[in-house]
Order: C-alpha cells, then sequence, then structure tokens
C-alpha cells in the first residue's frame, strides 16, 4: 500500500541524540532509536527529525537537510508507519457562504423547472378560480402535516457536534418554529374539523417522503439540510402594496373565493414567518460557519435534485390527490376504510 507523508510533518515524539549518530524518539513511556540510513548522514537524520515539528513543509525540510524529497519520505515512513506523524498543513477550504451559494443556484434553477413549472403551481398561479376548493384545503392540510412533524427533522441539529454559535441559532430555531402548526390548526377548525381528527389523519405518500427525507439528511449531512431551510421558510414573492411578504397561495385563495375564515389563519402564520425573516435562515447558519473543507460544495449540490424532486412530488401530490372532491379530505382509519370526517 502506497503511503502519502504529510505536507507538513508532525514528529510526536520528543529528539534527542543518545549516543553521536544515534537518536531517541521518545513517546510517552516508549522510546525508539533510529539510526541513518544509507545515504544520510547523522547530521542530515537529525535536521530533519528536528524540523519535523508541524510548522515546515516537506519542501522546506528537504531544503534545510540537504535531501531530496523523495529520500526524506523515506527517513520518515517509520515514523509514519508508527504513528508518529501527524499532518499540520492547513487543509484546503470553501467559504460556508459560497458553498451556500452554489447550492441556492441549482436549487432556484431547478424550483423553476420542477416546482413553479410543475402542474400544481402553474394551476394555482394561472388559473386560481378554476382549481377545485379541496385543492386550498388540501394544499393547507398537507403544510399542516408537514408543521406538526417538523421535530423530526429541526430537532435534529440541536445537537450540531463542531459549532455552539450553530447550536445556539437552532435552538432559537426551533423555539420560533414551535406550535405553528396550532395557528394553521385554526384554520381547519373554522371547517369543522378538529384538532383531534388532526392528529388521527394520515399525510398524504408524497407529503411522508419529503419529511423523512428531509429527517434523514438533517440526521447525516445537517450542512445540506440547513441549506434547504431557507428554501422551505421562504416566501415565494412580495405582495405589491403591502408591507409583508405573502404566499402567491394565499392571493390564489382571494381570487378563488376561499372563504375567509379559511384563509385568515393561514396568512396570520406566513405574517408569523415573515416577522421571523426565516427566508434568510440558511444564510444566517451559513455566516456563523467556519471553512468548510473542500469538496463540502460537490457534496451538497449533487443532492439538490433529489431534494427539489421530492418537493415538486410534495406539491404535485396535493394536485393529484384533491383536485377529486368525491374524496375525503381527511384521510382517517386504515388504507380499506377512509373517512371523511366532516361527514
Amino acid at each position: 500500500m502506497t503511503r502519502t507523508i504529510p505536507i507538513k510533518p508532525h514528529l510526536l515524539a520528543e529528539v534527542s541524540e543518545a549516543v553521536p549518530g544515534t537518536f531517541e524518539l521518545r513517546c510517552g513511556e516508549v522510546t525508539f532509536e533510529v539510526e541513518p540510513d544509507e545515504g544520510v548522514t547523522a547530521e542530515q537524520l537529525g535536521t530533519v527529525l528536528r524540523a519535523a515539528d508541524g510548522s515546515a513543509s516537506i519542501a522546506e525540510i528537504s531544503a534545510r537537510s540537504g535531501l531530496p524529497e523523495d529520500k526524506l519520505a523515506t527517513v520518515l515512513l517509520p515514523a509514519q508507519i508508527s504513528g508518529l506523524l501527524d499532518d499540520r498543513s492547513t487543509p484546503a477550504t470553501e467559504s460556508a457562504l459560497v458553498v451556500l451559494g452554489a447550492v441556492e443556484h441549482v436549487v432556484n434553477r431547478l424550483l423553476e423547472e420542477l416546482v413553479f413549472a410543475g402542474p400544481f403551481w402553474e394551476a394555482i398561479l394561472d388559473k386560481p378560480e378554476q382549481v377545485d376548493p379541496h385543492v386550498y384545503y388540501g394544499f393547507g392540510l398537507e403544510n399542516w402535516f408537514f408543521l406538526s412533524r417538523e421535530c423530526e427533522f429541526d430537532s435534529a441539529i440541536l445537537a450540531y457536534p463542531t459549532s455552539d454559535a450553530i447550536r445556539s441559532m437552532a435552538n432559537d430555531f426551533y423555539h420560533e418554529e414551535h406550535r405553528h402548526d396550532d395557528i394553521v390548526v385554526q384554520a381547519f377548525e373554522n371547517l369543522g374539523i378538529t384538532r383531534q381528527a388532526l392528529v388521527a389523519a394520515r399525510p398524504l405518500p408524497t407529503t411522508s417522503g419529503l419529511i423523512k427525507l428531509l429527517s434523514w439528511w438533517a440526521r447525516t449531512d445537517p450542512l445540506f439540510f440547513i441549506a434547504t431551510i431557507g428554501i422551505l421558510e421562504g416566501r415565494l414573492e412580495k405582495a405589491e402594496g403591502e408591507g409583508a411578504n405573502y404566499d402567491s397561495f394565499l392571493r390564489a385563495c382571494g381570487i378563488a373565493g376561499i372563504a375567509p375564515h379559511f384563509v385568515e389563519p393561514m396568512r396570520r402564520h406566513a405574517k408569523v414567518n415573515a416577522s421571523h425573516d426565516h427566508g434568510s435562515v440558511s444564510r444566517e447558519f451559513f455566516a456563523a460557519l467556519p471553512p468548510l473543507p473542500v469538496g463540502t460544495q460537490d457534496r451538497l449540490v449533487g443532492k439538490a435534485h433529489l431534494f427539489v424532486e421530492a418537493y415538486a412530488e410534495f406539491f404535485n401530490g396535493i394536485l393529484d390527490y384533491y383536485s377529486d372532491s368525491a374524496r375525503p379530505l381527511v384521510r382517517t382509519g386504515t388504507t380499506s376504510g377512509v373517512t371523511d370526517v366532516r361527514s
């Protein structure tokens, strides 16, 4: 197996010359004796061992000792095999905000292609008055399922291991999001659907799929999950003439004549999110991060397609199921015994 000597080798042992030409490497209670190889003088060996303190590169040690780099690697190889050689070079890094910017660039393009050009948003944005009212109710309902299960993924980043700042920000965000689902519940109480009925109901498979995917990423790649928060929390656009951000969905509700007693709780939730500027949460998190290892950008961008595909299916699943008003709005019971709690 080929071994690569560290760029800035750090010898994890005390170096002393016991007798002329023989050096001792002390690591705790263990002592190694080292003698120069053929073609290496004792002076050169001593220079190499003392220079390997983590501050000098292989090229610099080569210049000091007069040994070519390939010979230098041979001299240090036994120390590396024995676990006495560390690497103090600074790994190449990427700016956290540059990484997020690359992810956002890809995600924004995919949102246009897969989400906003998809059947759900085309119907809502282009012909809202032709959309069955059940689709509007279903959108609110599936969003409630999402909100009520946010703890499945938001809680996972509360213990973010490498940053006190991220843990503190995650805690603040978690508290701001807590019980947002209670606001949306009021929209359904006005339709005669109780909280108990909602708790007993089942989300669509496409909603469950998005929730489980985010939960998985929050635990296995929290950086990517954090990159998605701003997208999931952000407003789609600013309503002209109004001081806060509103979803295009709310404007479509007005055009379609959806009852205000359903729309207003949804609007209150949108205003709460806008007041906390949750659409900027991802950037706030990434601004608090140190430079990230090279390769992070490629890893996160590589997951963007699956995220947006799942997000598109979340919306399109709503249109597919709720467009048929004969289907139960609230799916309860078993698969073979689905009931509509309003009946």
